[in-house]
């Protein structure tokens, strides 16, 4: 026994240290303020649910944030200048330039890290980037992660070609396999929602979108993909302005400024740290290449992403996914509402953390994209649902089953403002005659039909009761109709 007891020791550390090399990892982003909702809120909520999350440490493990690349800041005056075009940065000339090669060099591995650098070091400053040096590298970049087999990188790649350059065609030599899926970037594009840029400067001057010339401002240009774009507006003595967005949908409005005739210098963020994932209301497969970097670089395996958004003059609401670096997909979590000064968002937090814990322990099957996270619709089955039906019918057990196989309850009220008189063939014909059946009330003419729906491990027995009134030609009749789904 006293040997026992040593053993049972260190079973019990083992286990112990495994059950906690075996929790997941769990990133939360930054939450991202939406329509109607301001930065404050948004942050509050983010905490709060980060302050949840700590107390989970049982089950997950919770990991900071990882420094990110903010977009850029707005524009500070500078000294007006004479003439001339600052171009690119050295660094992003240099990178592009030994993506370029190593590619060429048929070193891939080299190039995909140095034609991403370069991309996102040339798109940091809109007013001064090459975008055709851009779209060059994009293709490289999609190439190189396809020789590789890296797919998903390689799909991600085309994804943000096709949203910079709707219009790009592919240059001959590239293999068939390589044009198809490029092609199905664009129709995948499609598919997304659009929205309006609107871009206003100051007279004369010209706006450019991912470096395509508008013409002259004002300039709204409709139907744009979602996502981030790049607005440039040049004035005619050379003054640039530059801005990125993040288009959700709607509208988004840029009204550029040269500061009284000089130059606006956009600051170009220092290298280091990972790109910001750029959290939308509508989740696409970019946004899920973006936070697959985000979870490396923070050493994670969960990402939890959330949009608020206001749903009323006084309420919030919070629209939630976690993403799962394993299963390179999505899941969507049930939308927590709470008041404009986030008062009563404890116990959202507290239902939201409960959520994220038991998801981590059954994620499911990734949902389809796109995943739009301002979505009113609860989810399914989580609560009583009533409809009204304006004439008498019989009940279709397909009908029922809207609500899905967790419905715990399906109640179907008769609104009737009329008489109604039924012909003989509607009533059923499977159903016994009982002819002590009470008579309905006088006054009421037609078949009045309630039906109460129990459903209960995916099975539903329905219970129709039929009553006549005394001054019905018909003789009243009682049955039992059973529907299983």
């Amino acid at each position: 026994m006293s040997r026992l007891i040593p053993l049972m020791c260190v079973a019990v550390a083992v286990g112990s240290l495994c059950a906690h090399a075996q929790k997941p990892r769990v990133v939360v982003v930054p939450f991202v303020p939406g329509e109607g909702a301001s930065e404050t809120a948004s942050a509050k909520f983010h905490a709060l649910l980060v302050d949840e999350l700590k107390s989970r440490a049982d089950v997950l493990e919770l990991v900071a944030a990882p420094v990110t690349k903010a977009l850029p800041p707005p524009p500070v005056a500078a000294a007006p200048v004479a003439s001339g075009k600052k171009g690119p940065s050295a660094e992003a000339l240099s990178a592009l330039e030994s993506g370029k090669k190593a590619f060429d060099d048929l070193r891939f591995e080299d190039a995909v890290p140095s034609l991403r650098k370069g991309i996102d070091a040339m798109l940091a400053d809109p007013a001064t980037a090459d975008y055709e040096a851009v779209t060059e590298a994009s293709v490289k970049l999609a190439a190189a992660a396809f020789r590789m087999g890296e797919e998903k990188d390689a799909k991600t790649a085309l994804l943000d070609l096709a949203r910079l350059s709707p219009t790009y065609e592919l240059p001959p030599g590239f293999p068939p396999v390589f044009t198809r899926e490029f092609d199905k970037a664009k129709k995948r594009l499609e598919k997304q929602p659009k929205g309006t840029v609107s871009i206003e400067g100051p007279n004369g001057s010209t706006a450019f979108l991912d470096g395509r010339d508008l013409g002259m401002v004002p300039v709204l240009e409709e139907n744009v993909p979602g996502g981030v774009h790049y607005v440039k507006i040049e004035g005619t003595k050379g003054e640039r302005f530059g801005q990125t967005v993040n288009l959700t949908g709607g509208i988004i409005k840029v009204k550029g400024n040269f500061g009284g005739g000089g130059e606006r210098a956009v600051v170009v963020p220092k290298s280091g740290g990972i790109a910001d994932p750029a959290i939308a209301v509508m989740v696409d497969d970019a946004m899920a290449g973006r936070l697959s970097a985000y979870l490396k670089a923070a050493n994670a395996e969960i990402a939890l992403i959330g949009y608020v958004y206001k749903t009323s003059d006084t309420q919030l609401t919070a629209g939630t996914a976690l993403y799962s670096a394993r299963k390179s997909g999505f899941t969507a979590l049930t939308p927590a509402s709470f008041d404009t000064d986030v008062l009563t968002a404890n116990t959202e937090a507290f239902k939201l953390g409960d959520e994220v814990a038991k998801r981590l322990m059954s994620f499911g099957n990734p949902v389809s994209l796109p995943l739009n996270l301002a979505s009113r619709t609860a989810k399914a089955g989580t609560g009583t649902m009533v409809a009204r039906t304006d004439s008498p019918r019989t009940v279709n057990p397909d009908d029922l089953d809207a609500a899905g196989p967790r419905a715990k309850k399906v109640v179907l009220v008769p609104k009737i403002e009329k008489p109604v008189d039924v012909e003989p063939e509607l009533v059923p014909k499977d159903v016994t005659v009982d002819a002590s059946a009470p008579a309905a009330k006088a006054g009421v003419s037609g078949w009045v039909w309630v039906v109460v729906g129990v459903a209960v491990a995916g099975a539903t027995t329905t219970a129709v009761l039929l009553i006549h009134p005394a001054t019905s030609p018909f003789k009243p009749v009682t049955g039992t109709v059973t529907a299983t789904w």
